[in-house]
């Protein structure tokens, strides 16, 4: 039991400080409880084939599906116009219209499609991308619990209740719960949480497109004017509204330079400012653009254009710098600068290690653009008009879905043999290719769910569960099984801001299973509790990829996260724990 103990705390220091992926944490845990003993190898490996694992990975297929073939494309910018240009109202009706979407297909999926148009409202309407992307990605977890699909939390629980007790929840059991909450969500956010909402400042790339300010690298060519005058005399500044927040001289690097420093031919700048000033001084000041000064760039003959492209879960580039993938060789593009978690990057460029939910600042043609959105994996936020790859099998597409849903709500098939149908036949009916059916699948989830359900049958084996239940119940077992819901509720909350919801519902469901058999009640509230506070992570960007995926694109700090989804994070608790018992009787 000690030993089980020592391995969960373990993990969770791992997965709360992210000193290692969380997928090689998983697999980590697994290996550590099968040479210890704690669990027999074929228990360690049982995971890998446990149904809860292949319908998340057949749902990321059906998602993909229908974000490829652009089926809800034209259906958002519908939702989008009826707000007109009043700010509640379209914030309200971003919620709603990414709830929908989310309570069926994968969250980040709903998030991914729906960002740009998004950014386009807000450009149009002249508002601040920060003032939206924060209610886009927490409407997305909000409708994620509505459904038994919605999320992966819910199908992983749903499996659990079946494997402890023999008893399921349908495709519907989750959606009274759901829409109170996501009405109450909504009305938060457009009532008292939009105003909590930062407004980011940005340049103007175009007329059309606005852009966050970026730091940019350049050199100060020999025949450059820059060249013998102070930061203060070249007018960087003043003319060109551009901050040198570096200086790079051979291998001294001068961070904060004061105005009185005089520039010398051969430095590298490193220049924050937007795009179009930064565009302007080299032509005007003798400077060269050095993100990868290895490889000149290709297509000069085409027009060329500046865009934002955000790193998805999905793009192989993810862990790479820009120098190993050689990408302006390979891709024929520029990248100019790049946004990571609220803040441009002072480093150079071609040497950063890439992350999901990195904004990068490219140029290049219409057609090199489009291509690296259709094939690597990232998310085109303006510039470019977003071309759905199949748009005439959208109507296939949905009708899959519909399916998928109408099969499982029927009992015709469970939900286990209704979502590998839909992904197969997502592939047959030629939405997917079967490259694409196997990139669509984040394999760090398929992993990380996999690696710790061993944990979960350690902690029930050797006694730790029951142990850590009644230390629970000591506690609040005297006020009632209502009273334990609502602290297993705000237990799995304050878990999934740190690390994956689903390894949240892992470690809490055993405990909770054991806590409803001690006091002699039905654990299937208890399951619903802990799936959906797996899925109510709005304080940490780190505790969900729909926070991730908008931080870049919204020039978010960590602090706004807290400061509007602590608020948001109470709302759900409360609610969640008076309609849940309510919902599902003890």
């Amino acid at each position: 039991m000690a030993l089980t103990l020592i391995i969960l705390f373990l993990a969770i220091i791992l997965f709360a400080t992210e000193w290692l992926p969380m997928d090689l944490v998983a697999m980590l845990i697994l290996l550590a409880l099968s040479i210890t003993g704690m669990v027999s190898v074929p228990e360690a490996l049982s995971g890998f084939a446990n149904p809860a694992v292949i319908t998340v990975a057949a749902m990321f297929v059906i998602s993909s599906g229908i974000t490829h073939t652009g089926a809800l494309g034209k259906a958002e910018e519908h939702l989008i116009r009826l707000a007109g240009g009043n700010e509640m109202r379209l914030t309200a009706i971003i919620m709603a219209s990414v709830a929908l979407f989310s309570a069926f297909i994968n969250n980040i999926g709903a998030t991914a499609v729906l960002m740009p148009v998004v950014l386009q409202i807000c450009r149009r309407l002249h508002l601040s991308p920060s003032k939206m992307l924060i209610p886009l990605a927490y409407g997305s977890l909000l409708g994620g619990v509505c459904t038994l699909v919605g999320t992966p939390p819910n199908i992983l629980m749903n499996a659990l209740l079946y494997e402890y007790t023999g008893e399921q929840f349908s495709m519907f059991t989750f959606s009274p719960v759901g829409l109170v909450l996501v009405v109450a969500g909504i009305g938060y956010m457009a009532l008292f949480g939009r105003k909590l909402l930062p407004v980011r400042k940005s340049g103007k790339l175009t007329e059309a497109y606005q852009v966050k300010e970026y730091i940019t690298q350049v050199e100060i060519l020999p025949d450059s004017p820059l060249a013998a005058q102070t930061i203060a005399g070249s007018a960087l500044e003043n003319d060109f509204q551009l901050q040198v927040r570096a200086i790079l001289r051979g291998k001294e690097k001068y961070p904060q330079p004061r105005r009185n420093r005089k520039l010398r031919a051969g430095d590298i700048l490193f220049l924050e400012g937007n795009p179009q000033g930064i565009l302007k001084v080299m032509a005007a000041k003798g400077l060269r653009l050095l993100p990868e000064r290895d490889n000149p760039l290709p297509n000069r003959g085409k027009e060329l254009l500046v865009v934002e492209a955000s790193l998805t879960p999905n793009s192989e580039m993810a862990g790479k710098t820009l120098r190993q993938v050689r990408f302006r060789e390979t891709y024929g593009l520029t990248v100019l600068a790049l946004w990571r978690q609220g803040a441009p990057v002072v480093k150079k460029v071609d040497h950063v290690v890439l992350r999901f939910g990195d904004v990068l600042l490219l140029q290049g043609t219409e057609e090199g653009i489009m291509h690296l959105g259709r094939e690597h994996g990232f998310l085109l936020l303006g510039g470019v008009a977003p071309v759905p790859y199949r748009p005439r099998q959208a109507p296939m597409a949905l009708m899959i879905l519909s399916a998928v849903i109408l099969l499982s709500t029927t009992e015709v098939l469970p939900i286990t043999l209704a979502a590998p149908f839909g992904a197969v036949a997502m592939v047959l009916s030629r939405c997917l290719t079967v490259q694409e059916a196997y990139e669509s699948i984040d394999w760090r989830i398929i992993i990380l769910i996999a690696g710790t359900l061993p944990l979960g049958l350690a902690l029930e084996n050797s006694g730790a569960a029951n142990l850590l239940a009644e230390r629970l119940l000591q506690g609040v077992g005297g006020w009632g099984p209502g009273v334990v819901l609502a602290a297993f509720f705000l237990l799995t909350s304050l878990l999934t801001e740190i690390m994956s919801h689903a390894a949240a519902a892992v470690l809490i469901a055993p405990i909770a299973l054991h806590a409803a058999l001690t006091l002699q009640v039905s654990p299937r509230p208890f399951f619903m509790a802990v799936a959906i506070a797996a899925s109510s992570c709005f304080m940490t960007p780190i505790s969900h990829q729909s926070n991730a995926l908008v931080m870049g694109p919204g020039g978010y700090r960590f602090s706004d996260f807290i400061r509007t989804g602590a608020p948001l994070n109470l709302l759900v608790w409360i609610f969640g724990s008076l309609l849940i018992p309510w919902l599902l009787p003890f």
